[in-house]
């Protein structure tokens, strides 16, 4: 190829001279064919280095890249999985929670039976409504619960009402304050639910039912896109019942609400 520029760039040369260039003429502009060609070749090595490095640093950064999404896809299933986890044995503390108040009621309502069929002299409440032939708390506790199972709430909320006005210092009371919200729940009557859940972590704040009463208006407030209320609620809840089940579930619903 350079043979042939050469001979290209040289025969006009030769021709218009009518044979005037000289040999050293000749070896002039071979020399500068020679360099010209050195330096196109010198700037597409410079260039092909340059196309080299960039390639590698691309592909440095494209496995980065890669490696880094793995890393998160990775993070990410293993939080997903863990959480899952969490509340599969939140509901399992619930639901052997629920049997063990179920039970507990379920003894406690046969005693009453027994108490009224033996009919003791005793200052209690159970011993009272006893000689009198009425139901003791536990017994309109458990035939409150029955309704609210089938759907008659009405029924229900008149089990937990009589429960309340007859024995104001049964230990029960709490229970039937709980469940008399859950049947304005039932009926849709958020307003109701909500004031009667309210009035309980009022006058029974060391209740077994306050965390779940106040999640459950947390969730009544968040619905309502109260945020800002319901947000207070949640890190109530965590700050009060740290190690309940209500403050882990109100703990997920804070990072959803971010």
């Amino acid at each position: 190829m350079t043979k042939s520029l050469a001979l290209m760039l040289t025969a006009p040369l030769i021709l218009s001279g009518c044979f005037f260039a000289t040999k050293s003429d000749f070896d002039r502009l071979q020399q500068d064919v020679v360099g010209t060609q050195a330096s196109s070749n010198a700037a597409d090595s410079v260039q092909r280095a340059y196309l080299i490095e960039v390639t590698r640093t691309v592909r440095t950064l494209s496995d980065s890249v890669n490696a880094l999404s793995r890393r998160v896809n990775a993070m990410k299933t293993s939080t997903e999985s863990d959480l899952a986890a969490m509340k599969e044995d939140i509901q399992q503390l619930q639901d052997l929670s629920g049997q063990s108040e179920q039970r507990l009621r379920d003894m406690r309502a046969a005693l009453e039976d027994k108490t009224q069929t033996a009919a003791p002299a005793a200052s209690s409440d159970s011993a009272s409504a006893a000689s009198s032939g009425a139901p003791g708390p536990a017994q309109l506790l458990q035939a409150g619960r029955d309704q609210l199972l089938k759907g008659g709430n009405t029924a229900a909320r008149a089990a937990f009402a009589e429960l309340i006005q007859k024995y104001p210092r049964s230990d029960l009371v709490p229970e039937a304050m709980f469940y008399t919200a859950q049947a304005y729940a039932a009926e849709r009557n958020s307003d109701a639910a909500d004031a009667e859940y309210a009035s309980l972590v009022t006058k029974y704040p060391s209740s077994p039912r306050v965390p779940t009463a106040m999640y459950k208006r947390a969730l009544s407030l968040q619905s309502q896109k109260k945020t800002a209320e319901a947000r207070r609620m949640f890190q109530d809840i965590i700050k009060r019942f740290p190690r309940s089940d209500e403050a882990a579930l109100a703990d997920e619903r804070l990072q959803s609400m971010k």
